[in-house]
């Protein structure tokens, strides 16, 4: 009998031992990611942006070692693009990727040995859109001033009345 107990209390820490090592082996086994560099603007359609990647193995440790896919999928459509990003060391990584067409894409980043976040959103601007409001808002900005100036030289060209000085009375 109570070899029985002991026989069955070793494998209960055995498969205990092994549940814990196998935990630990999985735990280690993830890399947290981010855009660094290159997603402050939302990317044109048909041209090229580099994007700059960090891993970070438990969002601590910089991973530099295997390869790092940028997958980007239009949702509702047939558009995706597969990208190889290449290693700058310090967990960072570039891409460079040039989207077909404009609209709200789904992002992921791929290593080859750990898992990654799942897909997140990232917006393409359409081509030509990206330019076009800073230059009208400065535009307009310019026009206003020159408004300004031109009112205030037609009508406020004269001489500004000043009161007289007068003279400080002394206590007598």
């Amino acid at each position: 009998m109570r070899r029985l107990i002991r026989t069955t209390l070793s494998l209960a820490v055995l498969a205990a031992l092994a549940a814990v090592m196998v935990s630990a082996a999985a735990a280690g086994n993830y890399a947290a990611t981010s855009i660094v560099d290159g997603a402050d603007t939302p990317p044109t359609v048909g041209v090229e942006r580099e994007l700059r990647i960090l891993l970070l193995q438990h969002g601590v440790r910089p991973v530099d070692h295997g390869s790092v896919e940028l997958i980007a999928s239009l949702p509702g459509t047939d558009e995706a693009i597969s990208v190889v990003a290449t290693s700058v060391g310090g967990g960072e990584w570039l891409a460079t990727v040039t989207f077909p067409t404009a609209g709200d894409w789904q992002l992921r980043i791929l290593h080859s040995e750990f898992e990654t976040p799942p897909a997140s959103a990232f917006a393409v601007a359409p081509a030509g859109s990206t330019w076009l409001p800073a230059a009208a808002s400065i535009a307009g900005l310019l026009l206003f001033a020159v408004a300004v100036i031109v009112v205030s030289r037609r009508w406020g060209g004269g001489a500004v009345a000043t009161d007289p000085v007068s003279e400080p009375v002394r206590a007598g």
